[in-house]
């Protein structure tokens, strides 16, 4: 029976730690690893990769031209980054399978087949190279969330830090919502599929007995858990109960919100529950962009939600993105003005990434670098400065903003403004990277459907 050295390049992801749950229990060896060092990988393994990002790809080149030296290596990719496999092939050719989507029914059969030497082509859900031609297998159903095993949790665990977790526990899948730049509907789809309570609760009990202390919960939007199981509030309010029983209020975040649809009898439990602190996808200050961005809300609705959790007496923290294909100047000053009239606890301020499989990466993809604003020269004081690009500008424009605008000011240092000044570059450099290889790979295959 081979093993199977399953690779996340950053964090320990949810997703690796699911998949290695599922082999293991169908008998096979598995190991997890963050980091990709060539040097963990034995003699005819099978290395599954963990990959998000156009990032993590480019990154992954180096290692999976070394560990395909070793004698019987295969290597397979899965991940949000498998909704482009024609990419994934593209940049990393030597990639012997591409797992589709959601893995954990299909990584078994993959291994298996691998194992065996069976025909790829039996496998649904798959795509691999076949002379030049990208082959991808019929798609598969998407998995049931009940009676999956416990994730293969790594020892150390407790020592990751994501976002102030140790780790992030999915309660469902999918979202009711259709933003053009999130990944989720496009990889779960817009129906929300919850998992039992009983089971997300054994299964941070597992994290806990490994060393995980801080726990997060995630799904599409954390509080649409329980939507296809009416009354959902109820089955929101009793999962974050139960959670927090195991692990504490002070250790259990359910930080992603939307600013819509929070009862008061939600807002009260994360309040009760948690650590009382929420991330709000706020995006924009225009209603103009709000529409282009498919948001759902506007800017009445921000003001609204925001309001209502503070009166619960959560802390709340806006996202918001700049340099979305389309955004004028006057559209950005109007997300300024948001900012600073919101006055919110925390702020995360990116520029727009076209992630895999989103219509704003197929709107990227259509248009010409000097229409996206991560390509266009600001000619503005802070761009001509620094030489940013105008996404860049408005991305360090409003880090700088948000520092005031805030409950508690921040005082911007000239350590802090470098920070900034660093953050909104390589924000900028990997995404103009990652463009240019949607735009290079994207289309190039010859693609057949087996």
């Amino acid at each position: 029976m081979k093993s199977v050295l399953i690779v996340s390049p950053d964090v320990y992801s949810y997703g690796a730690m699911l998949v290695g749950g599922v082999l293991r229990d169908r008998g096979y060896r598995v190991r997890i690893a963050r980091g990709l060092h060539p040097s963990d990988v034995e003699k005819r393994e099978i290395v599954g990769l963990s990959l998000v990002s156009v990032s993590h790809l480019l990154g992954a080149r180096g290692f999976v031209e070394e560990v395909k030296r070793k004698e019987g290596v295969k290597v397979v990719v899965g991940g949000p980054i498998t909704q482009a496999p024609e990419l994934v092939f593209g940049i990393l050719p030597r990639v012997d399978a591409v797992v589709m989507g959601e893995g954990e029914d299909t990584a078994p059969e993959l291994v298996n087949a691998i194992e065996s030497g069976e025909e790829l082509e039996t496998v649904e859900g798959i795509a691999f190279l076949e002379d030049g031609t990208v082959v991808r297998t019929s798609p598969r159903d998407p998995p049931e969330l009940v009676g999956r095993p416990l994730p293969e949790i790594p020892s150390d665990i407790g020592h990751q830090d994501i976002r102030g977790a140790n780790v992030y526990v999915e309660t469902h899948r999918g979202c009711l919502g259709s933003c053009g730049f999130c990944q989720v509907p496009c990889l779960f789809g817009r129906h929300v599929r919850s998992r039992p309570v009983d089971e997300i609760v054994a299964e941070v009990k597992a994290f806990k007995a490994k060393g995980a202390r801080r726990i997060s919960l995630f799904g599409g939007t954390s509080s649409q858990y329980g939507s296809d199981s009416p009354p959902q509030e109820e089955m929101f309010v009793e999962m974050l109960r139960r959670v927090s029983e195991v692990v504490g209020a002070r250790n259990l975040s359910v930080p992603d919100l939307r600013v819509d649809g929070n009862s008061d009898e939600i807002l009260e439990s994360l309040k009760r529950y948690t650590i009382g602190f929420v991330i709000f996808g706020i995006e924009s200050g225009s209603n103009r962009m709000l529409v282009k961005m498919r948001k759902g809300i506007t800017v009445q609705k921000i003001r609204d939600g925001v309001e209502r959790a503070k009166e619960a007496g959560l802390e709340v923290a806006g996202a918001f993105i700049v340099g979305y294909p389309g955004e004028s100047e006057e559209d950005y000053l109007q997300t300024r003005e948001l900012v600073e009239e919101l006055m919110l606890d925390d702020y995360t301020i990116s520029i727009a990434d076209p992630i895999v499989g989103t219509p704003l990466a197929q709107e990227v993809i259509s248009l010409p670098e000097e229409e996206i604003p991560v390509f266009m020269k600001d000619e503005g004081k802070i761009g001509s400065i620094h030489g940013l690009s105008v996404a860049e500008a408005r991305a360090l424009d409003l880090m700088l903003t948000a520092s005031s605008a805030r409950s508690r000011p921040i005082v911007v240092t000239n350590g802090l403004y470098g920070r900034f000044l660093e953050e909104v570059k390589k924000q900028g450099e990997e995404i103009r990277q990652s463009i240019k290889m949607l735009k290079k790979f994207l289309g190039r295959w010859k693609v057949k459907r087996s």
